[in-house]
């Protein structure tokens, strides 16, 4: 076993000897077009994690509002959203009885084993072994939880190590709580709102913690007359609740493709309700410019405006077979890979064996961008 004792003679810098650039990129996050995820990425590195997550986190009924994050894949994100996991998280259950203090260690309160079946890909796919967690800020309603994240084979957390790290907590807590405002100028909403309104569809400002701040006013009628969207506490809410999933998979995604490669990534959702005709929503990040520090732009068209490509029109334009362009067609129409194979009459495995192909063909690797790239040519 490893001898702990060189573990209590480690000074915060043999730990951390970038402290003062960890610093330095936490408080760049506040004009960041991706908000907080280069200082996490950061932050795993200098603290030999794997993964680490900001989460803003709903105590009831428990979810995920807004988060930052670095090292997760995009499929297992993906699963840990969809299946609101956060409820069954053994740290989240914990934190959120507890008020602003320092880092702690996951692995005590996972002494008892993780709770449920469905928990263990936790910890046996992604070889989980300990979180460092911090409660940064505590409502009546809401949480601000940082946690960040080693495997088996890094090893667990050490009082010398969390010890180090508390030393960033006071600057972790500052630039948090500056984060819940939208950060620019005080002309800044007049100069966006007049912008906003120069769009030609329902748009919307989301800033970096998704709370919407800017709406022109096509999106004001858009909401008064549309029961498929509205706003709630300033976030948007959805009839489906996994259409609320979906939208918050895609502006974590936005924001997170922006920070890696310097890309602008767009997505769009087909949001189905009811008899109706579908909106028709695309996400973009905003990028950092005098006006604001980051945020998401949302447009909306109400599908009876406009005519959906066809799958004859999408197997042209992109020179995909007639199977492969129906499923296209299918998903630019809202539905997802199960509803394709009971409608198609085919297995989701075939639905998923064409969708395989078709990002392929396409060099995309996400739906919401799939769709985008085919509205974008195609819609009229």
């Amino acid at each position: 076993m490893e001898d702990q004792s060189l573990h209590r003679a480690l000074k915060p810098q043999d730990i951390l000897p970038d402290e003062s650039g960890l610093i330095r990129c936490l408080y760049e996050s506040l004009q960041h077009q991706a908000g907080f995820h280069d200082f996490l990425a950061k932050l795993t590195s200098a603290v030999n994690g794997c993964a680490a997550q900001l989460s803003f986190i709903r105590k009831s009924p428990r979810a995920i509002e807004h988060i930052w994050q670095a090292g997760l894949s995009d499929e297992f994100l993906g699963w840990y959203l969809d299946n609101n996991m956060i409820a069954h998280d053994a740290v989240t259950n914990h934190a959120i009885t507890q008020q602003p203090g320092l880092f702690s260690a996951a692995l005590p309160l996972l002494a008892n084993g993780p709770p449920g079946d469905d928990y263990d890909r936790w910890e046996s796919d992604q070889s989980m072994l300990d979180s460092a967690w911090l409660v940064i800020d505590v409502s009546d309603t809401h949480i601000a939880l940082l946690t960040v994240q080693r495997t088996i084979a890094q090893g667990a957390y050490v009082p010398a190590e969390l010890a180090a790290m508390d030393r960033l907590v006071p600057f972790i807590r500052q630039t948090v709580g500056l984060a819940k405002t939208f950060h620019q100028h005080p002309s800044t909403e007049q100069s966006l709102s007049a912008i906003a309104e120069l769009i030609p569809e329902a748009a919307f400002v989301l800033n970096n913690r998704g709370l919407l701040v800017i709406t022109n006013q096509r999106g004001e009628q858009l909401l008064t007359r549309n029961a498929g969207l509205s706003v709630r506490h300033q976030r948007f809410s959805f009839p489906s609740e996994s259409t609320q999933k979906t939208f918050l998979r895609s502006i974590t995604r936005a924001s997170s493709a922006t920070a890696e490669n310097g890309i602008t990534c767009q997505e769009t959702l087909v949001i189905n309700h009811g008899s109706a005709s579908p909106l028709v929503m695309t996400i973009r990040p905003l990028e950092h410019s005098d006006l604001l520090t980051g945020g998401v732009l949302v447009t909306v068209v109400d599908a009876d405006t406009r005519a959906f490509p066809d799958a004859a029109a999408i197997a042209e334009y992109f020179s995909l077979s007639p199977a492969e362009a129906q499923v296209c067609e299918d998903l630019v129409k809202g539905w997802s890979l199960k509803e394709i194979a009971e409608q198609r009459h085919k297995s989701e495995a075939t639905v998923r064996s064409y969708l395989k192909q078709i990002f392929h063909k396409t060099g995309w690797a996400r739906q919401g961008q799939l769709i985008s790239t085919i509205l974008s040519a195609l819609l009229r």
